[in-house]
């Protein structure tokens, strides 16, 4: 642990928007209503996708699943929930299925034919010790002489067997696994001056809280060995903890602020307020060798670091208003690569390193825009829709999280399309499970 001594400058336990920069503390967007249409402020063009999605979709049918317990039904439930949220399949009402066909693990072709489906899935649930094991096979009309794919998973609970299921079904049909089971850590409101920090299953279920429920807890990361925050102290201070139980472990503390961790590449990055700027520093996972990144007179702050351990994304005001930039992992050559909008935050990497989400202010709301890591490539994903902001990638880079003042946590794919709501009610600084 990196701890230095207490000194006279305290953050106010308040800790309201007159004690930090106001766009520091915007990791919660201000309050505004609906997104404006006009894309952020600049001379260059902003690509917005208006594909008609459904017709991108394959279209599934799921019978229930065989057995008559409440496991069969909710693996049921659970895996075609997985499907729909998943962008890449149309779920077929099940009130159009053939009743003609409705009790066995095999499919009467014909008479899937009216019902448009393309695949068909058959599954038969056995229930011992309450571990559920299921048989899957999959049929496609088109092609009846035998099932397409047949496995066995569990056994495990329902809602385990159920993702193993739906992530098998998304490699057999794109050649890469889903990632549901993975889980989405956010940051709340629990009170008047107080946040919390919580984790929730990546279809929405399993809420669970992790910090303590007292003072100001935020800005969480998935690290070695767990979940950080940012924690303050009871003298006033933000340090970074490490969650653990019954007391988190310190990780950093200064005189001053120690936040919004990310890590990578064996490498942690963070920020300190130690003179009342901010600035980047990365350290070791464990708190050592702090050594300062950036040296700018702006605020420099939100570092996140590319999924190769390279680079760092961060915003800076340097230049005058929010924008992101990218630099080396050892601080040099920083880059602007955002020249539109003025009041850009929130940034995240998409898997493979090539782009960057975040979040804009367009007039009195924010939206969600990707641009090419190194510059150029300005896309717009959200629009007439809300507030949105916070955005994070889901572990294989179809899906994105972020949160919406339509209520809650939201999930889209990366075009922007399929924007369905997974949880009701308030977070930010999302991070998805690697």
């Amino acid at each position: 642990m990196v701890r230095s001594r207490v000194g006279t400058i305290l953050v106010a336990m308040a800790l309201g928007t007159a004690a930090l920069p106001a766009w520091i503390l915007a990791q919660t967007p201000p309050a505004g209503g609906g997104g404006g249409s006009a894309p952020p402020s600049g001379s260059g063009e902003v690509e917005i996708t208006l594909q008609n999605l459904q017709t991108r979709l394959l279209p599934i049918a799921i019978p229930a699943v065989r057995g008559g317990t409440p496991q069969a039904a909710a693996v049921t439930s659970v895996l075609a929930n997985d499907l729909r949220l998943s962008a890449l399949f149309r779920v077929i009402d099940s009130s159009t299925y053939p009743a003609s066909d409705a009790d066995s693990m095999t499919i009467q072709a014909p008479a899937w034919v009216p019902v448009g489906a393309t695949a068909v899935v058959r599954a038969q649930a056995t229930l011992t010790n309450e571990q559920v094991t299921v048989e899957v096979r999959i049929w496609e009309p088109g092609r009846p002489s035998a099932a397409v794919f047949t496995r066995t998973f569990g056994p495990s609970g329902s809602r385990g067997v159920a993702h193993q299921i739906a992530n098998e079904i998304i490699r057999h049909y794109t050649g890469r696994a889903g990632t549901f089971g993975s889980r989405i850590l956010f940051a709340r409101r629990t009170g008047r001056n107080r946040k919390d920090v919580f984790t929730v299953d990546s279809d929405g279920a399993g809420l669970s809280q992790i910090s303590s429920g007292r003072r100001l807890n935020w800005l969480p990361a998935w690290g070695p060995g767990g979940i950080y925050y940012s924690a303050q102290t009871r003298e006033g201070f933000i340090a970074l903890v490490r969650h653990a139980r019954p007391t988190p472990v310190p990780i950093v503390q200064v005189d001053g602020m120690a936040m919004g961790a990310h890590f990578g590449g064996g490498h942690m990055a963070l920020v300190l307020n130690r003179d009342g700027n901010t600035e980047i520093y990365s350290a070791t996972p464990t708190g050592q060798n702090l050594t300062r990144l950036t040296n700018s007179p702006g605020n420099d702050l939100s570092p996140v670091i590319s999924p190769d351990g390279s680079r760092i994304a961060f915003v800076s005001d340097r230049d005058g208003s929010p924008q992101i930039y990218v630099m080396s992992i050892s601080g040099g050559g920083a880059r602007r690569v955002t020249f539109q909008g003025t009041y850009n935050q929130t940034p995240a990497w998409v898997p493979n390193g090539t782009t960057i989400a975040f979040s804009s202010r367009v007039g009195g709301s924010f939206d969600i825009f990707t641009v090419n890591a190194g510059g150029g490539g300005l896309r717009r994903l959200t629009e007439n829709q809300g507030s949105n902001s916070d955005p994070t990638y889901s572990p294989d880079g179809r899906l994105i999280a972020f949160s919406s003042s339509r209520g809650g946590i939201f999930l889209m794919n990366q075009d922007g399309l399929a924007q369905t709501q997974i949880l009701a009610g308030g977070g930010e600084t999302l991070r998805w499970e690697p």
